[in-house]
C-alpha cells in the first residue's frame, strides 16, 4: 500500500518519538514510538519495516496519505554553532517603520487568516522576490553569511523601538521578510521540544541563528521549514 505526506504536515524526531505539525489546524501532535518508527521506515522506504497496521491509523488520522503523492520525509536542519545577535559586527540599517509594518502585518494576517495561508503568503513573497533579484547582481564583496548577520542586528535593534510584546512567530515572519528583500539567504524554522513541551519559531542563514540568543534555540529540534 503506498502513502503520502500531505501539503499541510511536516515532522520531526526527537528522542526516539516524533511531533508533527498541521498547520492547517495549527496543531502539534506527539507520536507515539511505534507511530515514529513507522514514520521512518516511510521516510526510508524500507518496506519490510513498515507497520500497514500503524500507517493506515496515521492516514486515518490525517497526519499521512494513502495512495502516491510527495515523499514522507522529516524536517531537516543544518546545525546551528553561533548567533548573529551575540558575535561583534556591523549593523546593517532597518528602519523602525520597516520592521514595526513587516511585524504587523504579519501580525494581521495570522489572526485573519491563520497559520497555513500565512505561511503560504510568506513562501509566495519569497519566491516571488527571489524571482525579482535572480538576475541582478550586488557586487558586495560581503558574504551572504556576514550580510544577514547585519541585517539581523539592525533588525534587533529596531524591533526594540515597536511598542508591541514578542511573538516569535510574527517577528520572525518579519525578520524573514527584512532579509529576503534585501537578497540574504534565510530559512524560517517551527521547533518543539519535549518535557516540558514547548514551541519556538525562529529564523537562520545556514548555520547562523539570526533571530535569538543561541541557548534559547539550541533544545529545539525542528518540525517545519519555509
Amino acid at each position: 500500500m503506498l502513502f503520502h505526506q500531505p501539503a499541510h504536515i511536516s515532522f520531526g524526531f526527537l528522542r526516539g518519538r516524533a511531533v508533527a505539525l498541521d498547520v492547517a489546524a495549527d496543531r502539534y501532535y506527539l507520536l507515539a514510538e511505534a507511530d515514529a518508527a513507522t514514520l521512518a521506515a516511510l521516510s526510508k522506504r524500507a518496506l519490510d519495516a513498515i507497520d500497514v497496521t500503524c500507517a493506515s491509523r496515521l492516514a486515518e488520522r490525517g497526519l499521512i496519505g494513502s495512495g502516491p503523492g510527495p515523499a514522507i520525509a522529516p524536517i531537516e536542519m543544518t546545525g546551528l554553532d553561533e548567533s548573529a545577535l551575540e558575535l561583534p559586527g556591523p549593523r546593517e540599517r532597518v528602519g523602525t517603520l520597516e520592521a514595526g509594518r513587516a511585524m504587523f502585518g504579519a501580525r494581521l494576517s495570522l489572526r485573519a487568516a491563520g497559520l497555513a495561508p500565512t505561511l503560504e503568503r510568506w513562501r509566495r513573497l519569497e519566491r516571488r522576490i527571489a524571482r525579482r533579484q535572480r538576475s541582478a547582481s550586488s557586487g558586495s564583496a560581503v558574504s551572504d553569511r556576514d550580510r544577514a548577520a547585519a541585517i539581523a542586528r539592525g533588525f534587533a535593534e529596531a524591533r526594540m523601538f515597536v511598542p508591541a510584546a514578542r511573538r516569535c512567530v510574527p517577528d520572525s515572519l518579519a525578520l524573514a521578510t527584512c532579509l529576503w528583500r534585501r537578497s540574504a539567504p534565510a530559512e524560517l524554522y517551527f521547533g518543539v521540544r519535549l518535557a516540558p513541551f514547548a514551541a519556538h519559531c525562529w529564523v537562520q542563514s545556514g548555520n547562523l541563528l539570526l533571530s535569538d540568543p543561541f541557548d534559547i534555540v539550541r533544545e529545539f529540534t525542528p518540525v517545519f521549514e519555509l
